[in-house]
């Protein structure tokens, strides 16, 4: 944002004090010559009595210097008569000099009092809506106020300061300092006011969070005009054409989600053709509607026995996907017979939603956003949905997590400040304009069960249309989160990239510095999320070299019956004792992958990789 251009710089104090000081030397040094001249006027009227003359006469050889010439330092022009000065004007021109004289004074006692400048930071013109602005150290502030979203450290980055617009007078700092320094121009640039004082007096604060996606020129635009929770976005692009951005072409309104390369990542879902979103959406909303009633009595008896403190671990898998934990609280929503088998043989509780989730592909999902992965995504929506609807708060997980401390203690203490919000996620990693503005990671977040939550996972069951348009669940699911803590005041909030507590994908690919440590135990990691993986097996490959994996190779990718012998049986935890090592089993795969041991013999899965361990 450009503040207005000025035409030229204010005087300061300093400059007012000299240019006073000067002003006044010059008159006083007039006076005492009209002093003088007062002196010879008076000696001349004597000494004219006594010659019989009644004034002072230039020309008088006792008068060798004029009076005007006394004054002004040389004759006036004229003859001798013209260029003597009456005695009478001399003592008019002394009473007005003592008059400047008093004014002078009076005046630098106010530029001595005067703030340092009377030059406004913003006109007139836009006193409706900015009257004054301010700095604020964003690291400060983001301590100050938790504002739900994640946080990149700002300190160093060209983004240390954050800015405040004062859209009312009174809204300014108490300090009358502060204040006139926010209001006006002092020379010093914008001031810096720490959080607590610069929002001392705001009835009320707007946050924008910008950035410059893509690196273009980027402008940013504040008009005065009915309130908008929503930032529209122009750029030099053609929509129709889906072009990058050009510099010839004129500015026009784009989704927010139209990147500067010229993708466009939201659209909305044709409702027209054989296989259109819509419509599938449809369908499978009337089989959710004709029956929710039912599984909600079936499910209730189910949630009642194996939550704890009203909060239950859930997750959903299919045919294609421990630690001293106790397990008790989880609940399993298989998405076929052949999981409830393996999960019941675990001794893990489930519920099989048969009239939603049997019309749902076996298979795993070879890729991202594949008709496998998409039919899970619809599975997640409802087994999160499912307990809030009873009341029950819900921890969902994807199956490629591994617990290295229990979260729901973390989640459940009331002592720290994120008692307070509604739903907490993890940091996806990527800052990709599909996920703004939070980048919340769907695989790992906890629910707090209650008309804001309900009504929000709710909203995304009647959106599963764009999760099967857009290939994604957790693109939906943030733009909703977003339009929820606008609309609702739903509390959001999603841990920064950079913790410690719930690391993933990016830290395993990007923070080796972070990795060495997590595999040395010296961190503060409840989870290790293996997710910014293409597929199941290098899953399983890189979980397996961090010495995170416990399933033996006996029972991965069989059914139940397979690792039974054919047979099956009626004991709860019969897959426990063949399928589980008590150790993590580890074997290297990619040298430039973190590894509990040196890989260096291994291969590189990366272009260029560099060894892990070098």
């Amino acid at each position: 944002m450009s503040l207005p251009l000025r035409s030229s710089r204010p005087p300061q104090i300093s400059q007012l004090s000299n240019r006073g000081d000067a002003a006044a030397s010059n008159i006083i040094i007039f006076i005492v010559k009209i002093t003088f001249a007062l002196l010879v006027c008076g000696s001349s009227y004597l000494a004219g009595s006594l010659f019989g003359h009644q004034s002072l006469d230039s020309t008088m050889m006792h008068a060798p210097m004029s009076v005007a010439h006394l004054m002004y330092g040389e004759s006036l022009p004229g003859n001798d008569s013209a260029n003597a000065v009456d005695c009478k004007e001399t003592e008019k021109q002394y009473i007005e000099a003592q008059v400047k004289l008093e004014l002078e004074k009076h005046g630098k006692r106010e530029v001595d009092n005067q703030q340092p400048s009377e030059t406004r930071r913003f006109p007139k013109t836009t006193e409706k809506f900015a009257n004054g602005i301010a700095r604020m150290k964003k690291d400060e502030l983001a301590a100050f106020f938790d504002f739900g979203n994640p946080m990149d450290p700002g300190k160093g980055t060209g983004e240390e300061d954050a800015i405040i617009i004062y859209q009312h007078k009174q809204a300014l700092p108490t300090d009358k300092s502060l204040a006139h320094s926010a209001e006006y121009n002092d020379e010093k640039g914008i001031p810096l006011i720490d959080p607590k004082t610069a929002t001392e007096n705001c009835d009320a604060m707007n946050v924008i969070f910008t950035e410059n996606p893509g690196n273009t020129r980027q402008c940013t635009a504040i008009i005065g005009n009915y309130e908008s929770y929503h930032i529209q976005r122009w750029m030099r692009v053609d929509t129709a054409k889906s072009t990058p951005v050009k510099p010839n072409l004129p500015l026009a309104l784009v989704s927010r989600g139209y990147a500067s390369r010229g993708k466009a990542n939201f659209y909305g879902p044709p409702s027209d053709g054989k296989f259109s979103p819509v419509k599938r959406h449809w369908n499978m909303l009337r089989t959710f509607l004709q029956n929710v009633d039912s599984i909600l009595d079936d499910l209730k008896p189910i949630l009642q026995k194996v939550a704890r403190d009203n909060a239950v671990v859930v997750l959903t898998c299919n045919m294609g996907q421990r630690r001293g934990f106790d397990l008790g609280n989880v609940l399993v929503f298989p998405t076929d017979i052949e999981t409830k088998e393996l999960a019941d043989g675990l001794g893990l509780a489930t519920y099989y939603d048969e009239k939603n989730m049997g019309p749902l592909p076996s298979g795993e999902a070879r890729r991202y956003g594949d008709k496998n992965f998409r039919a899970m995504m619809y599975a997640k929506v409802l087994c999160v949905l499912y307990p809030l609807m009873l009341g029950y708060d819900v921890l969902f997980q994807d199956v490629d997590i591994v617990w290295i401390k229990d979260p729901m203690k973390f989640f459940h203490d009331e002592s720290l400040s994120i008692s307070a919000f509604d739903v907490l996620f993890q940091h996806d990693g990527s800052n990709s304009v599909r996920y703004a503005p939070y980048s919340a990671n769907s695989g790992f977040y906890y629910v707090r069960a209650n008309k804001r939550s309900q009504y929000l996972f709710t909203s995304l069951l009647y959106h599963s249309d764009l999760i099967i348009n857009w290939d994604s669940h957790q693109q939906v699911l943030v733009q909703l989160l977003a339009e929820h803590s606008s609309l609702f005041g739903l509390n959001v909030k999603v841990f920064d990239r950079e913790t410690e507590m719930f690391p993933g994908g990016y830290h395993y690919h990007r923070r080796r510095d972070f990795m060495k440590k997590f595999i040395k135990r010296e961190t503060d990691a409840y989870i290790f999320h293996m997710s910014w993986t293409e597929n199941k097996d290098n899953k399983l490959l890189f979980l397996r070299q961090l010495g995170e994996w416990y399933v033996t190779d006996e029972c991965i990718g069989k059914t139940a019956s397979d690792i039974l012998g054919g047979g099956s049986s009626t004991e709860n935890t019969a897959l426990v004792q063949p399928c589980c090592a008590a150790e993590p089993i580890f074997s290297c795969h990619y040298r430039d992958k973190p590894s509990k041991l040196p890989c260096k013999k291994s291969d590189s899965i990366d272009k260029n990789g560099k060894s892990f361990w070098s």
